[in-house]
């Protein structure tokens, strides 16, 4: 073997023992401990921010029903609920107060409202809206975190007694999370 081969062999050993020999020095590390609070979050949004009952949705010619106390119309798919959260939770709707206010201080119960949750395979049983401070039915319990979206069917009473006119309130939607 030549001079000139044999520092071809020697050289990569030595540069190898140099590399391994600087990079196993370690002079100093620094360590830092890290705390990471996750809030929990819960949302809800609506396809909609107004419900509207027109003249022509108590028309029994077309989809409202004649009854005997009054005509009860119908709004299918009103309002697309959004709901989630990185926890459980369950959806509640309900009114501010107990009656929608009209005119000249006329007051329409808001039981003679009813809504219900479309299901994917049949729609859900009607529920009467109900004043927040009322012991309320969830429209969706969810038991694991997630997003949820659905529609929601309204329908409102308007009795024979219910003087004529517009009628306004506010139905609020709340997402709370499940005990735990």
């Amino acid at each position: 073997m030549t001079k000139m081969n044999k520092l071809i062999l020697v050289l990569p050993v030595l540069v190898l023992t140099f590399v391994s020999t600087a990079s196993a020095q370690v002079l100093r590390i620094a360590t830092m401990q890290i705390v990471m609070g996750i809030p929990q979050v819960l949302w809800v949004d609506l396809g909609a921010d107004k419900l509207v009952f027109e003249e022509e949705d108590f028309d029994i010619t077309k989809d409202a029903i004649l009854l005997e106390e009054g005509i009860l119309a119908t709004k299918p798919a009103a309002v697309r609920v959004r709901a989630g959260g990185n926890i459980g939770y369950a959806i509640y709707a309900c009114s501010l107060g107990d009656a929608f206010v009209g005119p000249r201080g006329a007051r329409l119960p808001t039981s003679q409202m009813g809504y219900r949750r479309v299901g994917s395979s049949e729609d859900l049983p009607w529920q009467a809206l109900k004043p927040k401070d009322s012991i309320l039915e969830p429209i969706l319990v969810s038991p694991i975190a997630g997003e949820s979206t659905f529609d929601m069917d309204y329908r409102l009473l308007a009795t024979w007694q219910d003087a004529p006119g517009t009628y306004e309130g506010v139905i609020v939607y709340t997402v709370v999370p499940l005990e735990s």
